[in-house]
């Protein structure tokens, strides 16, 4: 269904702290893998420090145009009982700007900005003419302390990203420090969504608020699961042009991802065909 479709990420990857070791993490990750579940070789402008392997069976298919960098970039990830998360930041790679893009990749259909550590520089937004362009802002939300504690920030720089950006997709979480900002940014691009977890998303457009279900899932780590809904979405709303369509089927695809940990749960896509056939027009 996609094959002829061309999609870029622009991101960290980076090591997630885990009870269980650290694990590939990162927007860039989560979304490319997904985009290579669905059929397409997707492209990655990343950077990473010596201690990451872009050999990694997980990235088999996507090829990666790596910064390399002193430190790779590491989270971890806390959440609550009530599924709330808070964040450690332990390390930093490399800032990513307009000069770090292959020319050959400045062509890609779909485009996806999806910084995690306020790592993507507005001068990548001038290398794109005609994709569609999407993004999730958590990565320029935040601030961290001298001790890697993660906090919110308010995004001073939205108005020069959101020129360019076609699909703003975010959470409650991202905006739960600023709330306010959710309308700036409706006002200031065409399509926004905001994802709520269990309880579905809304999306904003042309001046109108539509509500979209979640499928159910067994929910076992949620991280990650706004990137695989966000890659997803993009994907289909490039080809159908149907942004209703490409909602359910992007709730569809991060349905799985929850179900397993980190980057394990992202389905394939006859996986994807099963479950959406399964739920469609219930």
């Amino acid at each position: 269904m996609f094959q002829q479709t061309s999609y870029l990420a622009i991101g960290h990857f980076t090591h997630d702290v885990t009870p269980h070791g650290m694990i590939i993490g990162g927007a860039a990750s989560y979304s490319s893998i997904t985009v290579r579940n669905l059929g397409v070789t997707p492209w990655v402008v990343t950077s990473v420090g010596p201690n990451f392997s872009l050999e990694d069976p997980l990235l088999e298919g996507i090829r990666i145009h790596a910064i390399h960098a002193k430190s790779t970039t590491i989270f971890e990830n806390r959440y609550d009982a009530r599924g709330h998360r808070s964040q450690m930041l332990l390390g930093v790679a490399s800032r990513l700007f307009a000069e770090h893009v292959p020319q050959e990749w400045w062509d890609a259909d779909i485009v996806y900005l999806c910084p995690v550590a306020n790592e993507v520089d507005v001068s990548v937004t001038t290398c794109f003419d005609g994709a569609l362009v999407g993004a999730t802002p958590q990565g320029w939300m935040r601030r961290w302390d001298v001790d890697g504690r993660v906090f919110g920030r308010k995004w001073k720089e939205a108005e020069a990203f959101l020129a360019c950006v076609d699909v703003l997709v975010l959470s409650e979480e991202d905006i739960a420090a600023h709330p306010g900002e959710l309308e700036r940014y409706i006002a200031l691009t065409p399509m926004v969504i905001l994802t709520q977890g269990a309880g579905g998303a809304l999306l904003f457009a042309d001046g109108k608020k539509i509500e979209s279900r979640a499928y159910p899932a067994q929910e076992v780590d949620p991280t990650g699961a706004g990137d695989v809904f966000a890659a997803s979405f993009l994907m289909f709303y490039h080809r159908t042009h149907d942004p209703l369509v490409a909602l359910d089927f992007a709730h569809c695809v991060a349905s799985f991802a929850v179900e397993a940990e980190g980057t394990l749960g992202i389905p394939t896509y006859s996986q994807v065909l099963e479950r959406y056939k399964r739920y469609a027009g219930s």
